[in-house]
């Protein structure tokens, strides 16, 4: 197992356990699947001791000792299980874990399709940690004919519904693009070296926005969302957005709230939701669902 593939296992099962002494975290380790056959290796006290400080500067997770209890936890543990990176990480991490029982049961598993694009994540990246620009053909789903050897500066990568996406400025600085990885071929990293314009990072680009649209003349909106009973469960366990607040509820339903743009990602989510949910406010926002709607039921007339 590699060094980071260790660190995760020892996240994840500090995450599950709450506490663990190092004798506890070895017995976890030798009925680990993830353990190799042939590997006797322990956690001694200086082993995990450099784990820790490797945990701590990579994933930026604090694991710390309580003399009282002689036990190890997670300082930051709640941080790290609200994290999307964090849980998206040990995600991956879990489904490695099985990926021997998962072959065996495959004729009783069932799959969506892997995310895509994911080929150029290591390119991607290396070219964002180096401060170069990228070149790639790229084909755009409103083109018959791809856009050849365009340069951009890679900003940053977003995951969203099975695709990763770049974030990237016009060498011109002009102007930022979304492009999916999965319509880029014959990439590669430049010797030109630009950095991000100031302000161009994940939580300032996206402020306000539910999916990867961002439609920067729309501004956030406090939107107020109705849900039945049935539906509520699932927002609850599901969260629409991040800033989703439950601020009403009775028997029949409850009244979420959520600080997001009214743009075409979020209509669409919200249709996805049927006759569950209903657009209570403002006024405008309620008034463009209602256009959609009418739209959609003309074309069943």
């Amino acid at each position: 197992m590699t060094k980071n593939g260790k660190c995760l296992w020892i996240i994840d099962t500090l995450l599950h356990a709450g506490e663990l002494s190092l004798k506890e975290l070895n017995a976890k380790w030798e009925r680990s699947t993830l353990r190799d056959s042939d590997d006797t290796s322990r956690l001694h006290e200086r082993t995990f001791a450099r784990y820790k400080d490797f945990i701590a500067g990579e994933y930026g997770i604090d694991i710390e000792y309580s003399p009282s209890t002689n036990k190890y936890f997670i300082a930051n543990a709640d941080e790290v299980k609200k994290n999307a990176l964090y849980r998206y990480l040990l995600s991956a991490y879990r489904v490695a874990d099985l990926n021997t029982r998962m072959i065996r049961h495959k004729e009783q598993m069932m799959f969506e399709p892997a995310p895509t694009g994911v080929e150029h994540l290591e390119t991607m990246l290396k070219a964002i940690e180096e401060g170069r620009t990228v070149r790639f053909d790229y084909q755009s789903h409103y083109r018959d004919e791809p856009t050849r050897d365009w340069e951009v500066i890679p900003c940053f990568l977003r995951i969203f519904e099975g695709r990763w996406y770049l974030v990237a400025e016009l060498t011109d600085r002009t102007d930022t693009r979304r492009l999916a990885l999965e319509r880029m071929s014959a990439l590669r990293i430049t010797e030109n070296r630009m950095m991000p314009s100031p302000g161009i990072t994940p939580s300032e680009f996206f402020e306000g926005c539910y999916g990867i649209i961002r439609e920067s003349h729309l501004k956030p909106r406090l939107i107020r969302l109705k849900a039945d009973a049935q539906q509520r469960n699932y927002l609850r366990a599901q969260p629409l957005h991040e800033s989703q607040e439950e601020v009403e509820t009775v028997a029949d339903y409850s009244v979420f709230t959520y600080y997001v743009r009214p743009s075409f990602d979020f209509f669409q989510r919200v249709l996805w939701m049927r006759e569950k949910v209903e657009i209570l406010g403002p006024d405008d926002v309620r008034a463009e669902m209602a256009k959609i709607v009418g739209q959609m039921a003309a074309m069943y007339r």
